[in-house]
């Protein structure tokens, strides 16, 4: 049953590396966040602290957009009276920061802990039933490349890209990793 048990470890590594893209995603929307408060506490205390630095920043950036003094003074002079417009425009317009959506974090995990037990549960599920070591392995390489299949179908679908190209795209790079893995194993067993 060892034999079993280094190719289960192998089906089982491969799932998980086919979600390791998803912790970037967690870890971006962690990081987008704590960016953000950070600049938004810069952006408030500068407003406090030099209104008027602030403000030239407000003209720099509508003259940008073509505005005359004449056009855009009226603007600033307007902004500098409501403090959370100032900001929220000095956030959007001169650090090009939109808000993050506060749960996209905790989306990004549980994404990400669904993933990891579903794709994980796919190549195991034949050692469940089939005693054979020999058939279980061979149940979880085709289990394991149809699901492949279809989540790669599915990704492209909702992606926009051509979904049979990604479903042979991600199919093959998951074959090639537990091809990987599996020569690896066996060569660590011999």
């Amino acid at each position: 049953m060892s034999g079993g048990s280094s190719h289960h470890k192998h089906f089982r590594g491969n799932a998980s590396n086919v979600n390791d893209h998803k912790h970037f995603r967690y870890l971006a929307a962690k990081s987008d966040v704590d960016h953000y408060m950070r600049e938004l506490k810069r952006e408030q205390d500068e407003i406090v602290d030099v209104p008027d630095t602030e403000a030239a920043e407000i003209e720099e950036i509508l003259a940008q957009y073509g505005l005359a003094p004449h056009e855009y003074g009226p603007v600033v002079t307007s902004l500098r009276k409501r403090p959370q417009a100032w900001l929220d425009f000095m956030m959007k317009f001169e650090l090009g920061l939109e808000k993050p959506v506060p749960r996209r974090a905790l989306e990004s995990a549980l994404t990400i802990a669904v993933s990891y037990i579903v794709g994980g549960l796919v190549p195991l599920i034949p050692y469940m039933f089939i005693k054979t070591v020999t058939k279980a392995v061979l149940t979880s390489v085709v289990l394991t490349l149809i699901a492949l299949l279809f989540f790669g179908y599915v990704k492209g679908r909702f992606t926009g890209n051509k979904p049979f190209r990604s479903a042979f795209q991600t199919a093959l790079i998951g074959a090639i990793a537990c091809a990987a893995a599996f020569g690896m194993a066996k060569a660590v067993q011999a």
